[in-house]
């Protein structure tokens, strides 16, 4: 499959709007999927965890990035614009003619009617999943840790983007603030029998552990990731408390997109730093 996620890179500035165009784009799908229409911009700005309701521009940058989709794809591909409506007017925002340009010219009864249409085709199109793999985003999950526990998450497996990631921080340890490496070393093994993606051994004796999860994780993954940082700094302390030395443990999380609002809430709570990173 040809990877258009560069897309949303060229499109989408500064960095916050592209952060919430790709957060914004599982969710609209989602909800064509479901056929969950009309929702209003502070709902899709609660779900993206932005903190005010102007999301226009946000959604203008969308509507362009479905264009270069289709054109570059040769796939008429609907717009998700028309599914946000303003709690007052219960239309969509006059925004709309950004991404349709005849929108802005009709009266209420055509504004309604394009809007319909645009829905329309929208919840009839079956190529989403294909939409998300392209531009390199994941599906919307319900509940990331009913997943886990029932094994069902993407990404865990030893693709050819994990493996790089994991070489890439291997090779790279100044760039994620480790520094005076003594020892470093992919697939290193704890005596809990755990495998850790990158291990570093530095030079004043502080460990670091680095759990990696590459651009095809899932949300489910990137919670597991979370959890697996908790667990591996336990595990390496314990390890030092057994042979009478004082444990000096960090573990992070590497990923190549940004966690969603909640996952950000997880691992805060858990005191899990993360670093994002892309690797080429």
């Amino acid at each position: 499959m040809k990877d258009y996620s560069f897309i949303i890179d060229e499109i989408c500035t500064p960095k916050k709007s592209n952060e919430l165009v790709r957060q914004m784009i599982p969710i609209l799908i989602a909800w064509a999927q479901e056929q969950k229409s009309p929702q209003y911009y502070s709902t899709l700005s609660k779900a993206i965890g932005h903190s005010t309701h102007r999301i226009g521009y946000q959604l203008g940058l969308l509507g362009d990035v479905f264009k270069k989709l289709s054109e570059l794809s040769h796939k008429d591909i609907p717009i998700l614009n028309a599914l946000v409506i303003n709690k007052g007017s219960k239309r969509p925002g006059d925004g709309l003619r950004v991404v349709m340009k005849e929108y802005d010219t009709k009266d209420l009864y055509k504004k309604e009617y394009i809007a319909e249409y645009a829905n329309k085709k929208a919840y009839n199109y079956k190529d989403w999943p294909w939409v998300l793999e392209s531009l390199g985003l994941m599906p919307v999950k319900v509940d990331e840790e009913t997943d886990i526990r029932k094994g069902k998450y993407r990404g865990s497996s030893e693709g050819v983007y994990h493996k790089k990631l994991k070489k890439y921080v291997l090779n790279h340890p100044f760039e994620f603030g480790i520094n005076n490496v003594k020892e470093s070393e992919n697939e290193h093994i704890l005596l809990s029998g755990d495998k850790l993606d990158v291990y570093f051994l530095l030079k004043d004796g502080k460990q670091v552990a680095v759990e990696v999860k590459s651009r095809i994780s899932d949300d489910a993954d990137l919670l597991r990731g979370i959890y697996q940082c908790v667990k591996y700094k336990a595990v390496l302390s314990a390890e030092c408390q057994a042979h009478a030395r004082k444990p000096d443990i960090d573990a992070f999380l590497v990923v190549e997109r940004e966690l969603p609002i909640e996952l950000q809430k997880t691992a805060n709570m858990l005191s899990v730093k993360y670093v994002v990173i892309k690797v080429a």
